[in-house]
């Protein structure tokens, strides 16, 4: 299936189930009516419909946003039935577990909760029966396309094999292959005649796409059949060998009415990203508010123990190299920077960045912050204005940086943070290249699910006072 399809039948889920969560809520509130009548002492009475239809606008977008984010809609065709209810199941219990939280946060004690567990069970019913008769049904409509390939036969194995993979074949039907003139078509395809005959086979053969792959052929060429299929009404397919990646993505876009590919190897999701900031902003204020007692007990007693300031200021870098202050609590001696140079060669750990176990510079109270990381908290204002995030790569010092190779630089493509995979794991016994590839696959597999993960693991993280 096509990015596109895939899309198109991802988003008309999402709407028959918006659909369906509406109809089982309507249909609780009639079995809770119902249940009220038959067993008075039992079930509370409920002012149903109009004067509580605010009760849908509370509803419909938590199931929406909860089955999207547990991949709902990531995988229409080779998953198991079992697996499938399994999914729906795990998250219809957390919408109801997150309408639960809402109603005792905003107070709405006159909803009764039965009304939730009937709605509950309903809508994990009918959103099963959904993926499991109706989205098959769904998949049917989308029509088989006849693709004709075209190009070098040296690209044509991966293709093959997932255009013909028992998930994808019912929509694609391969017409044959146009291969250079004097070279045979490969293995197991039928070729209607070569590339001389593109034109021909296009008038001759009913043809709904062409896949171009235009290994050792020029651009002109592959040009002019791009444009013929335009003229024709053809869809056709380009798959040039530079677009070959490894990490980044490549989508199509537009600058000044010009076509134009984009390679990223970043999230692009613009709602994650987006909760991601929001989420961001709440927790740091909130727990600047809640650990404020705190900061003012560690500022008193670092400025009582040691002379110099409370917190420390340095210059770091975060995405894409942009460079800010970030504030610590101080928990070494003032002039610590300046004495670094002499204990370079008790270095404890590879490449660029300095850290060992027993420093002299740390001051006796500043070893206790550090251990349960406390030193870091200050960090939750350069949260709360936006120069970190509180899940991300550890931000770097820029004259670290200078000493990255390239490919320890990507982990420079998302926001630094407060902690990241290699603080939940070991910690500082890291090697560094260890460290820069825990980084990179926080980038690659980078999710709001993984964000929270790493949150609740850093809270044992600090309670086991590995940190130095």
């Amino acid at each position: 299936m096509l990015r596109r399809s895939f899309r198109f039948q991802s988003e008309l889920a999402a709407f028959l189930d918006a659909v369906l969560v509406c109809a089982t809520l309507l249909a609780a509130l009639v079995t809770h009516k119902v249940l009220a009548f038959l067993f008075p002492g039992t079930f509370a009475t409920f002012d149903m419909f109009w004067s509580n239809s605010w009760l849908y606008v509370l509803v419909v977008p938590v199931w929406g946003f909860v089955l999207d984010f547990s991949g709902i809609y990531r995988q229409f065709v080779g998953l198991s039935p079992g697996r499938t209810v399994q999914q729906i199941a795990r998250a219809g219990l957390l919408s109801f577990a997150v309408l639960m939280g809402l109603l005792y946060v905003l107070k709405l004690h006159m909803v009764p909760r039965t009304i939730l567990v009937i709605h509950c069970a309903y809508s994990i019913l009918a959103i099963s029966l959904r993926a499991l008769y109706l989205q098959p049904v769904l998949l049917r409509l989308e029509s088989r396309r006849r693709l004709l390939l075209a190009g070098d036969p040296a690209r044509v194995g991966p293709l093959r094999e997932w255009l013909c993979h028992p998930d994808r074949a019912r929509f694609f039907e391969i017409v044959g292959f146009l291969p250079p003139a004097g070279i045979p078509p490969p293995a197991g395809f039928t070729s209607p005649g070569t590339l001389d005959d593109f034109s021909a086979i296009l008038h001759s053969t009913v043809v709904d796409a062409v896949l171009l792959l235009p290994g050792g052929i020029s651009t002109s060429q592959v040009g002019h059949w791009i444009r013929q299929c335009e003229t024709e009404g053809i869809e056709a397919w380009l798959l040039p060998e530079f677009l070959r990646t490894n990490l980044a993505e490549a989508t199509l876009d537009e600058l000044a009415g010009e076509p134009m590919i984009l390679f990223s190897t970043t999230s692009k999701s613009s709602w994650a990203l987006m909760f991601k900031r929001v989420l961001d902003i709440v927790l740091s204020g909130l727990a600047l508010v809640l650990l404020f007692p705190l900061l003012l007990g560690i500022w008193i007693a670092i400025r009582a123990t040691s002379p110099g300031p409370a917190f420390f200021v340095q210059r770091r870098s975060t995405l894409r190299g942009r460079t800010f202050d970030m504030f610590k609590f101080r928990t070494m001696v003032a002039n610590a920077e300046q004495i670094r140079n002499e204990l370079e060669h008790r270095n404890e750990v590879s490449g660029p960045v300095f850290k060992m176990k027993d420093d002299p510079r740390i001051t006796p109270i500043g070893r206790w912050l550090r251990r349960y990381s406390l030193d870091e908290l200050p960090q939750l204002w350069n949260v709360l204005k936006g120069d970190m995030s509180i899940v991300g790569p550890r931000p770097p010092i820029p004259a670290e940086v200078e000493k990255y190779e390239p490919w320890q630089r990507r982990r420079l493509s998302m926001r630094s943070g407060c902690t990241c995979l290699w603080q939940i794991g070991e910690r500082n016994d890291l090697p560094f290249e260890e460290w820069m590839r825990l980084d990179l696959k926080y980038i690659d597999t980078w999710s709001l699910a993984l964000d929270f993960q790493i949150m609740f693991k850093t809270v044992g993280a600090i309670f086991r006072g590995t940190g130095y």
